[in-house]
């Protein structure tokens, strides 16, 4: 019947959607677009959708007609509706990447309005991007396949799936697509979803270099640079990522100009490297920002530009880069390369630690708690000590035991004080265990425990902490929490002598009241030495020694206890 209607039509001069297609295709080769245009609306009103899908390339392309998202996903859509694969491969890439206003055209043009009113552009839609994929895809529309697998590895929409992933760049891969070939290395790479497996992923990378797929020679390039699935061959890295750099990838500009600072694989050159960072950077890879900066400043055989550096480095920054935002806030600083300025570099600290720097986060809260640049503001301070805390940051975690313990913009709160004390000890903060050790000594928001004193001093003092040493000192001469033990005692004031006037007036004590063996001459000496650098209590046991022409006549008199050093 169907045939009967097309011979019918062709007998009374009226052509069939078929021909009307088979006439469109002809016009489109020779590039007589508006033939084509005609054409293909009349056979895709009469619903071919070869016609449809083909319509919509027109207004995709803006062949024949002026270029518009909104028409293209019209006849898309009556196409990918009767099952044209293509025309749904199409319409999920549109609706993952949307598809903005062309150039040139203004929004407010009222004429426009009345010629496109639904709108010129498309926005991301995830949902129908999937929906459409996966239809693309279930009919062996190969590009649909790998980009089903992107969606499911990049988790853009929607949950990460790696093993869907996985299945669908390697349906795709096996068929030769190179961009699904490139995802399923990265895949075995990464080690998504299972163990890593370089070796297989290296030959993905192989075979979609083999296609001239530039990201594949990068990371072929990385592979040889890291040794990873391959014997390590800075040669051979150099090589890829040349083919890369000049095809224009950044990363892979960024790769080699780092090769040239470091001479593997290619001569030690700053000049080379300068150039090829530089072309990477003025893609705005912010790496390589980052590092033409480090350049500038450092020199490294070119003559060190603190103005360029800083110049690198605010534009890393600008893009988001926290190393950048935290490396030109300390420019700021110290007037390096930049006007001294307090205020610009709290500014750049506030950037990086909004993106949840720890260390930013805590150099935030310092400038708060110091008043740098700002007025001195302890609740804010708390708050960004408590955020870089929460990040495992002990710094931070050790201010915030400070400020309970001094009262800062709260109340005092010893107890309080002793449990951060107790975090950032156990973190391995060595003033936090001097102080955690001082205040269990002390009986200050905890109950006086000096066997817990001894243990926290110790570990500070182990670590070269010249109060904990002190302390730890006078805990073996006067017998607290230890069992006595005047050559421990010794040994350990000895150590922070060198630093602490505290240390030599306890060794003056030792040796004039604590020892067995007293020793009236060397205290002397001690406690003159302390009292020189304005030890009070030096000077006031000083006071108490036997004249040195009686001294071994004299019955000593015991000192007061000293107290435990907390600063």
């Amino acid at each position: 019947m169907r045939k009967l209607m097309k011979a019918a039509g062709r007998l009374f001069g009226s052509a069939s959607p078929e021909d009307d297609y088979a006439r469109g295709l002809k016009a489109h080769d020779r590039e007589d677009y508006k033939t084509a245009l005609e054409s293909w609306l009349s056979a895709g009103r009469q619903g071919n959708a070869e016609a449809q899908y083909r319509l919509g390339r027109l207004y995709d392309l803006g062949k024949g007609v002026v270029r518009n998202a909104v028409d293209a996903v019209g006849w898309y859509r009556r196409a990918a509706d009767q099952g044209h694969g293509k025309a749904q491969a199409r319409l999920a890439e549109i609706y993952y990447y949307g598809c903005g206003q062309p150039k040139g055209i203004t929004p407010t043009d009222e004429t426009l309005s009345l010629l496109f009113p639904n709108g010129l552009q498309i926005e991301q839609d995830y949902k129908e991007a999937l929906r459409w994929a996966r239809a693309a895809a279930e009919q062996g529309v190969v590009g649909a396949q790998a980009m089903l697998g992107y969606m499911y590895a990049s988790g853009f929409g929607i949950d990460p799936d790696y093993a869907e992933a996985e299945r669908w760049y390697r349906t795709a891969a096996e068929q030769g697509n190179a961009a699904a070939q490139l995802g399923l290395g990265t895949l075995l790479a990464g080690g998504y979803g299972g163990q890593p497996d370089p070796q297989d992923a290296h030959q993905w990378f192989l075979k979609a270099a083999g296609q001239d797929n530039v990201m594949a020679w990068y990371y072929l390039g990385t592979q040889f640079a890291s040794g990873i699935g391959v014997g390590q061959d800075y040669d051979q890295a150099a090589a890829w990522f040349r083919r890369a750099a000049k095809a224009g990838a950044a990363a892979a500009q960024r790769a080699l100009g780092l090769l040239h600072t470091r001479g593997l694989g290619v001569p030690a050159d700053p000049h080379h490297a300068e150039t090829w960072l530089r072309k990477a950077a003025v893609q705005g890879d912010a790496e390589a920002m980052v590092q033409l900066g480090h350049l500038n400043s450092r020199g490294a055989g070119l003559q060190p530009n603190l103005f360029d550096a800083a110049t690198w480095y605010r534009a890393a920054a600008e893009l988001g880069h926290r190393e950048a935002q935290k490396i030109i806030a300390q420019m700021y600083l110290a007037g390096s390369g930049v006007p001294r300025d307090e205020m610009e570099a709290l500014r750049w600290l506030e950037r990086a630690a909004g993106q949840g720097d720890p260390l930013a986060q805590l150099r935030v809260g310092t400038f708060y708690a110091e008043g740098r640049g700002v007025t001195r503001d302890y609740d804010r301070a708390l708050g960004w000590f408590r955020r870089a805390a929460d990040q495992g940051n002990t710094d931070a975690v050790y201010n915030i035991a400070m400020l309970h313990s001094l009262g800062l913009g709260m109340p005092r709160d010893p107890a309080r004080a002793v449990v951060w004390h107790q975090r950032a000890a156990e973190q391995g903060s060595v003033q936090a265990q001097f102080r955690l050790g001082a205040m269990l000594a002390s009986g200050d928001g905890t109950p006086q425990d000096y066997a817990a004193a001894v243990v926290w001093s110790r570990k500070a003092a182990e670590q070269g902490h010249s109060g904990a040493m002190v302390n730890l000192g006078r805990f073996y001469m006067q017998g607290l929490g230890v069992a006595p033990d005047m050559e421990e005692a010794a040994r350990w004031l000895t150590a922070a002598a060198e630093k602490e006037p505290a240390a030599m007036t306890a060794l003056g004590e030792l040796h004039a009241h604590w020892s067995s063996r007293k020793d009236f001459a060397l205290a002397r000496v001690w406690l003159e030495r302390a009292a020189k650098l304005g030890d009070e209590r030096a000077g006031m046991l000083l006071e108490r020694l036997p004249p040195a022409d009686v001294a071994e006549q004299t019955e000593e008199v015991d000192p007061p206890r000293a107290a435990v050093g907390e600063s």
